[in-house]
């Protein structure tokens, strides 16, 4: 009986962290596509960054910004303005590329509405076409 009660435990969050296999693939499969790759690809795969900034301390390295909240164009690109509205940003996926001497060095992304329930789909439809175009 003890075994039954587990198994009904069990698999829902087995089911849950299936769905999310593919779309954390993604990302790992854009992290490896984009890191050294020339900066330019960017505006090919994921569009126009909603900022760009100097990381203090390194006059070669800038911080590029990307948020799922962000508008697209008809291709899927993100689009710079309009600016994303505050309250969709407040639980988009960000991600933070850093760009040295024109290069891809970095990729970290925050997921700001967690994980569950299928929100990691924000995250890797912002870089799903920088796999797929290779």
């Amino acid at each position: 009986m003890r075994t039954k009660h587990v198994l009904l435990v069990a698999l829902p969050a087995l089911a849950l962290a299936g769905c999310g296999a593919p779309h954390l693939k993604t990302l790992h499969r854009a992290e490896q596509a984009l890191i050294g790759e020339d900066a330019d690809v960017l505006a090919h795969c994921i569009g126009e960054p909603l900022e760009i900034r100097d990381v203090p301390g390194s006059s070669s390295t800038r911080l590029h910004r990307y948020s799922s909240a962000q508008s697209h164009d008809a291709e899927g690109r993100l689009l710079a303005e309009p600016a994303p509205d505050p309250e969709r940003d407040a639980s988009a996926c960000v991600f933070d590329i850093r760009v040295r001497d024109g290069r891809i060095v970095s990729i970290a992304h925050d997921n700001r509405a967690g994980w569950g329930f299928g929100r990691i789909k924000r995250c890797s439809a912002v870089v799903e076409r920088c796999v797929d175009s290779r």
